[in-house]
């Protein structure tokens, strides 16, 4: 019954539509169905874009009737701002005000909604707007406003717009020409996955992992999402008293490291990313210093020469 209303709601526009610009058409003058579809706009990122395919032939007459709903999330905390529309002569679309988890059945749906309706009263043609056939057609632009992280965006006919008689719907000249609604999904904001094949996880390059071999530590993401660890390299952990017949001390360290009687090739941290290195100096006795007072707490790699020999220590920086 709420289909048969509209239509004649439709019809009605129709009419009023041929007091403007005297002219009939048969059915099948007319596209054999137009479909639908949402994108994100290529111009700007921010925006939601609405598209309609004439299928069959192209259609620059009254467009008598035409609704659909976007659908979202409802823990998203993402609404609709202003809607721009691309021929607003022709298709004057309006929005209805957004319907935040409704319930059916006295059961939240779980999603937000916001259906829009336009409806002609003149040729697209007078006003220069024509759908071509078997091409998208841009109908309306609308902001993306309040999006935290990722929220995903599609045109529903859900058992909620078919209770609220929000389905697509579309009808040209007063002949109902609604075809299908584009299936895929449009995820907006902050949406890529992470190393798990989580939509906006936190497993990221560079995030600590679990490689599963002991003989590894600080296992971390590489860019690739590949867990790699780092291998273990023996070293002797000295005290803040240790005396400098040992290669370097203290370690732990605050900042400070001494290195008796070897060069200081290079500091890098446990993922290989090498550090700008630290001011050395000399002391006596073939002793140098080199100050890590201003590299972040963790575990950085010294790699050193001594005696023609190439060795790499392990430092804890606190």
């Amino acid at each position: 019954m709420a289909r048969s209303l509209r239509f004649l709601t439709n019809v009605s526009s129709f009419c009023a539509a041929l007091a403007l610009a005297p002219g009939t058409f048969a059915q099948d003058e007319l596209p054999d169905s137009v479909d639908i579809d949402l994108r994100i706009s290529e111009q700007d990122p921010a925006r939601l874009e609405v598209y309609l395919r004439a299928n069959g032939l192209g259609f620059a007459d009254v467009v008598s009737g035409l609704t659909f709903t976007v659908r979202w999330a409802a823990t998203s905390p993402a609404t609709l701002g202003p809607r721009t529309n691309a021929c607003p002569d022709a298709i004057p679309i309006t929005a209805v005000p957004q319907d935040s988890n409704p319930e059916l059945d006295s059961i939240p749906t779980g999603f937000n909604y916001r259906s829009y309706n336009g409806f002609g009263l003149s040729l697209m043609s007078e006003w220069g707007c024509a759908m071509l056939a078997n091409e998208w057609y841009l109908v309306m632009t609308v902001p993306v406003e309040n999006n935290d992280g990722c929220t995903v965006f599609n045109i529903a006919n859900d058992a909620w717009t078919a209770a609220n008689n929000r389905d697509y719907y579309i009808a040209l000249g007063g002949y109902e020409r609604q075809g299908g609604i584009e299936p895929t999904d449009v995820p907006f904001g902050t949406c890529s996955e992470d190393c798990l094949g989580q939509v906006g996880g936190t497993a990221l390059p560079g995030t600590p992992c679990d490689d599963g071999d002991e003989e590894t530590e600080d296992d971390a993401y590489t860019v690739e999402c590949v867990c790699e660890g780092q291998p273990i390299v023996p070293t002797t952990i000295h005290s803040q008293e240790t005396e400098p017949d040992h290669l370097l001390w203290p370690n732990p360290t605050n900042g400070i490291i001494n290195v008796n009687g070897a060069t200081i090739l290079s500091v890098s941290d446990v993922l290989g990313r090498r550090a700008q290195l630290p001011a050395i100096r000399a002391k006596g006795s073939g002793v140098s210093t080199i100050d890590l007072s201003a590299m972040p707490a963790g575990v950085y790699l010294l790699e050193l020469d001594k005696d023609g020999m190439h060795r790499v220590e392990r430092v804890v920086k606190r």
